[in-house]
């Protein structure tokens, strides 16, 4: 079965990073194959960016996103610009609540993640809002497991930051799960 994840943001947010995390993570399961395309503006670093990554049980014939289950969105401007290309009966938003505000009415699943808020509340640091964020995806879309992802964090980012990468992951499973009961 084909799932597709949508990652928008700003650039320098680590947008792109997490969608090749969430990629290299699938990846770890031989039954699937990954596609991951990725497109930001000229301005890069603080211009609007999006990743997407395609996960099926079979050849991947087309690896551009066609029809989007799950938007991993950390900017109220990526909001504002992608979520027109998604079905909003279906797919299910997952927004930085400290940076996403708002979300269209007609959509469906919204949860709200306070990744920013958190990881400088925690951290010290933004910079760890990104993998906050796999850990929500990971506990509200089962796309890709909390465990391959934190396997797939060694090598992929910086030694003297693992650690906290993987407390970030965490937070981020856990505020994941929070906000699936939230919902219910």
């Amino acid at each position: 079965m084909r799932k597709e994840v949508r990652f928008a943001g700003f650039g320098g947010q680590g947008v792109i990073k997490a969608a090749l995390l969430t990629a290299m993570a699938a990846g770890l399961n031989d039954e699937v194959e990954v596609a991951q395309t990725q497109s930001y503006g000229p301005e890069a670093r603080g211009g609007a960016c999006k990743s997407d990554v395609v996960i099926n049980d079979g050849e991947i014939d087309y690896v551009k996103a066609l029809d989007i289950d799950h938007f991993l969105v950390m900017s109220q401007p990526a909001m504002d610009r992608y979520a027109s290309e998604l079905d909003l009966s279906k797919a299910v938003i997952i927004a930085d609540g400290t940076l996403v505000k708002s979300a269209p009415e007609e959509a469906a699943k919204v949860y709200y993640v306070d990744a920013t808020a958190r990881a400088e509340q925690d951290f010290g640091r933004a910079l760890f809002a990104n993998i906050i964020m796999l850990g929500a995806l990971a506990a509200i879309s089962k796309v890709v497991k909390l465990e391959d992802l934190s396997t797939i964090l060694d090598g992929n980012v910086p030694p003297k930051t693992l650690e906290t990468n993987r407390q970030a992951l965490r937070l981020g499973y856990e505020l994941g799960e929070e906000a699936l009961v939230k919902q219910a």
